[in-house]
C-alpha cells in the first residue's frame, strides 16, 4: 500500500535519530502513567501492546511497572532501536502492520494502545487501526495524540511530513465514536490528549 510504505521508508530514516529523543520520552510518559494510570484499569500484571511503538518508549514504562508488554511497529529501523534502547526491559517486540491486521488472539490484552501514530494516518487506516484495538483489547483502548488546540509550528511540521494530521485534528474524536462505546479525552498538554476508549 503506497501510503504505508511511504510511512515505511520515512520511519526507516529517521530513526537512528528519533532515537535520540528516547530518554526525554520516557521521562514524559512516565510522568503521565504516574497521574493517569489508574483510569487505564489494568490489573497487576496485565498485558499491554503498543501499536507503532516506534524505539520503545511508551511500552517501556509499562515493562517498568510490571506488566506483560509487546511492541509491534512495522518498521525494521525503529523496532532495531527499540531493541537496543529497551535493552534489559521484558518487552516482545514483533514487526506487524496493524491496518493489514496483527497475528495475534482475539481480546489477548488488558490495555492496547497507540501514540503519536493516528494523526499521521488517513482516515481511512485510522480507521483499521480502531478497529483492531478493538478485537485485540480485552479492556481499555488508549491514544495518545494530537488535541484540537493548534499551533503553528506543529502545523508547519506536520504538513511536511504528509500526514492526515489537519483531518485528525478535526474530527478524529469522532471517528473514535464510532468504533468504541465510550470515549474519554483528557487533555495532558497544550496540544496533546489522552483518548480512553471502552469497548
Amino acid at each position: 500500500m503506497e501510503e504505508l510504505e511511504k510511512h515505511a521508508r520515512i520511519f526507516n530514516l529517521i530513526a537512528p535519530f528519533y532515537n535520540r529523543f528516547f530518554r526525554s520520552q520516557v521521562r514524559s510518559y512516565r510522568s503521565i502513567l504516574d497521574k493517569y494510570e489508574e483510569l487505564l484499569n489494568i490489573p497487576p500484571g496485565g498485558r499491554v501492546l503498543d501499536i507503532g511503538c516506534g524505539t520503545g518508549a511508551f511500552i517501556s514504562c509499562f515493562a517498568e511497572r510490571g506488566y506483560q508488554t509487546v511492541g509491534v511497529d512495522f518498521s525494521a529501523s525503529m523496532l532495531k532501536a527499540a531493541r537496543k534502547s529497551t535493552r534489559g526491559k521484558a518487552i516482545e517486540f514483533v514487526q506487524g502492520d496493524a491496518t493489514q491486521g496483527l497475528d495475534l488472539p482475539d481480546k489477548s490484552f488488558d490495555l492496547v494502545l497507540s501514540s503519536y501514530v493516528l494523526h499521521g494516518l488517513s482516515s481511512a487506516l485510522r480507521q483499521r487501526i480502531y478497529e483492531e484495538a478493538g478485537r485485540l483489547s480485552r479492556g481499555r483502548v488508549l491514544f495518545y495524540d494530537y488535541n484540537q488546540k493548534r499551533r503553528w509550528f506543529t502545523d508547519f511540521v506536520e504538513w511536511a511530513e504528509g500526514g492526515d494530521y489537519f483531518g485528525f485534528v478535526r474530527q478524529g474524536e469522532r471517528e473514535m465514536r464510532v468504533y468504541f462505546h465510550d470515549v474519554k479525552r483528557v487533555d495532558v498538554g497544550p496540544q496533546t490528549a489522552l483518548y480512553i476508549c471502552s469497548q
